[in-house]
C-alpha cells in the first residue's frame, strides 16, 4: 500500500508542479505585454497630423495681413530649425491659394528636399509624399493647360485667316457676278 500511495504521491508533485508552472505563464503573458508594449505609434502620428491639419485649417481662416505675419514666422522657423514640423508647415503656407506668397515651387523643392532618413512618423513622410504627389500633378496639369491655351490661341489665328480668306473670295465672287 505505501509503494502505491508513494508512486501515486510522486506522480501528483509533477503535475501540480506542472500546472502551477502553467497557470503563472498564462497569467505572465496576459499581464507582460500591456507591462511593457510601448505606446501605438499611430497615437503619436495621429497628433502630428492633428496638428498640421489644424494648423492648415487655422491659416484658411486668416486675414492676407495675419497670414503675411504667419508666413514670416514660419520662414524664420524653418530657417532656425529644419525640423520636419517647421517644413511641413511652411509648405502648407506655401501652397496656400490666393496668397501674395504662394510659390508652389518652392514648396515642392522642400518636399523633394526633406531628408528621407527623417526620425519623424510614417505618416509624417506619407503626408510629404501626398504633398509631393499632388503638386507634382497640379504642375504638370498647369503645364498641360498652358499648352492648350497656347494650341487654342493658335487654332483661333488660323480661324481667322481662314475666315479673312473665305470673305476675300466671297468678295471676288460678289465682284465677277457685278461684271457679268
Amino acid at each position: 500500500m505505501r509503494s502505491v500511495l508513494r508512486i501515486g504521491g510522486l506522480w501528483l508533485v509533477p503535475v501540480a508542479a506542472l500546472m502551477f508552472l502553467a497557470g503563472c505563464a498564462a497569467i505572465e503573458s496576459v499581464e507582460s505585454p500591456r507591462a511593457v508594449e510601448p505606446p501605438p505609434a499611430e497615437l503619436v502620428v495621429t497628433g502630428q497630423m492633428d496638428d498640421m491639419m489644424e494648423f492648415y485649417d487655422s491659416i484658411r481662416k486668416q486675414s492676407p495681413a495675419e497670414l503675411s505675419r504667419v508666413y514670416d514666422k514660419a520662414k524664420q522657423s524653418f530657417i532656425r530649425n529644419k525640423s520636419d514640423t517647421n517644413r511641413a508647415r511652411l509648405v502648407l503656407l506655401l501652397i496656400l491659394p490666393n496668397t501674395s506668397f504662394r510659390d508652389v515651387t518652392s514648396a515642392t523643392h522642400l518636399l523633394n528636399e526633406w531628408p528621407k532618413d527623417s526620425k519623424s512618423a510614417n505618416n509624417l513622410q506619407s503626408f510629404r509624399n501626398l504633398l509631393a504627389g499632388l503638386l507634382a500633378e497640379q504642375q504638370r496639369l498647369s503645364h498641360s493647360i498652358e499648352e492648350l491655351s497656347q494650341k487654342l490661341k493658335d487654332e483661333q489665328k488660323r480661324a481667322e485667316t481662314l475666315q479673312s480668306q473665305i470673305d476675300a473670295i466671297k468678295s471676288m465672287e460678289k465682284n465677277l457676278l457685278k461684271e457679268l
